[in-house]
């Protein structure tokens, strides 16, 4: 429930204070993204979720963090519940909208990669 809390508040601050997080958002991202993996599925929910308000938010900011975002969540995408799956998926979707095409592209092929070795 902490975690959850914590995601929340990460969302809520990129979305009404987010020039509050722009100095720290290295961090922030790689925090959110280790707990895409939770095992507890409220809490990847919530960082799926979380993630996705920070593609968002931070559009181009985020480039640098895709490579690490785009393997949690494509691993999310195979695993059940099904509304895991839905909101990695979303959230992939967003990621491609708002990050610059090539990096989105790189990171998915790259991951994509990974992911059948």
């Amino acid at each position: 429930e902490l975690k959850e809390k914590g995601l929340l508040s990460i969302k809520c601050l990129a979305i009404f204070h987010s020039k509050v997080l722009l100095c720290r958002l290295r961090e922030v991202s790689r925090a959110v993204t280790k707990e895409v993996t939770n095992l507890r599925s409220e809490v990847s929910y919530s960082a799926i979720v979380t993630l996705g308000e920070l593609f968002v938010t931070f559009k181009q900011d985020m480039d640098s963090k895709v490579d690490e975002a785009a393997r949690a969540l494509l691993q999310m995408v195979w695993n059940p519940p099904e509304f895991i799956q839905k909101a990695a998926s979303q959230t992939l979707g967003i990621m491609v909208e708002n990050v610059t095409p090539s990096r989105a592209l790189t990171a998915l092929m790259d991951s994509r990669v990974e992911y059948v070795h």
